[in-house]
């Protein structure tokens, strides 16, 4: 009995030992890059915090919000490859970044101008991290380029707080 624990324990020492030593010259991975300088702190009504870089999508959406003057109101999203409905690095980042906004601000709503197959691609994104398709709208819009995005507040209440 004493022989296959000696056994399996060697076997899982040296596994062990040469995943340690295999890691040791991985190389590092990388984050997808910032739109800018990491410099600004959103928070969310729940709690959660992102970075949002001031004059990045995601920080001029946070702002508005917290802000809280008009009704609506138009970003661009330029995140896709172009002519396909796949998102760029920073376009993942940013589409990420928008459905955690939008989860914490409940009442409001978005419309999606552009490409169609872009459009349905961010909309599924958004459906998939939680925000209903019943706050969404897809508008088909060719030649725009890039997305049109639309926001409807749908409250006055204090959604976010943005620092620099």
């Amino acid at each position: 009995m004493a022989r296959p624990l000696i056994l399996v324990t060697s076997v899982l020492f040296i596994g062990a030992a040469a995943l340690s030593l295999q890691s040791c010259g991985a190389e590092s991975v990388e984050a997808a890059p910032t739109d800018g300088p990491a410099n600004g702190l959103v928070s969310l009504p729940d709690g959660s915090t992102f970075v949002a870089p001031k004059g990045s999508f995601s920080r001029a959406v946070a702002d508005w919000l917290a802000a809280r003057e008009g009704a609506e109101a138009e970003f661009i999203f330029a995140g896709f490859v172009e002519d396909r409905p796949r998102f760029t690095r920073r376009g993942l980042g940013q589409a990420a970044n928008l459905a955690t906004i939008l989860r914490g601000a409940p009442a409001a709503s978005i419309e999606i101008a552009g490409d169609e197959a872009q459009a349905k691609a961010l909309a599924h994104m958004l459906d998939d991290r939680g925000i209903g398709s019943d706050r969404m709208k897809v508008i088909p819009a060719a030649g725009l380029g890039s997305m049109l995005i639309r926001i409807h507040r749908g409250s006055t209440a204090p959604l976010m707080t943005a620092t620099p």
